[in-house]
């Protein structure tokens, strides 16, 4: 039987039990995931491991290796701008991720590449991730964000 339950919602020895287990024989729970049409679905993927702390990752992750640590925030809460920036300035490197106004959210910071911009100058990031059509829909954004010296990244279809 597979429970809805959001991540934020649970504490870690819950999470723990969702996916595969390091012990035989453990209780399980099924990884659920949202469709982009809204529906809830079994994760499915084609090789699984347990999950793990983002500590035991530190500690066990190959040093020659790097990983993309991705912290998802809930859509429909705005954030105070000083909790936003202190959580995300514990990473080495942030980047702040929007859709560069091709979809509209509750924090308006996420709806457009200027405010992405100024997110990224006040809490001291990297640079901004945006999906590919709010660059195109944009194109003048990109000389700010190079003349303020971020990195653009861009994920998307196109």
């Amino acid at each position: 039987k597979c429970d809805r339950e959001r991540v934020s919602e649970v504490c870690l020895a819950e999470f723990l039990i969702y996916g595969p287990q390091r012990e035989e024989g453990k209780e399980r729970k099924c990884l659920l995931r949202k469709t982009d049409d809204g529906k809830i679905v079994k994760w499915d993927v084609e090789t699984n491991d347990s999950l793990c702390t983002l500590e035991e990752a530190f500690q066990k992750v190959e040093l020659s290796l790097g990983f993309n640590i991705e912290l998802k925030f809930d859509d429909n809460v705005v954030y105070r701008q000083r909790h936003l920036v202190h959580v995300l300035q514990l990473i080495l490197q942030v980047f702040f991720l929007t859709n560069g106004g091709t979809e509209i959210y509750n924090d308006t910071r996420r709806n457009s590449l200027e405010q992405a911009i100024n997110v990224c100058l006040e809490g001291g990031f990297q640079g901004i991730v945006s999906e590919i059509k709010g660059v195109f829909k944009n194109p003048g954004a990109v000389p700010k964000i190079k003349d303020s010296n971020l990195s653009l990244l861009t994920y998307g279809t196109l």
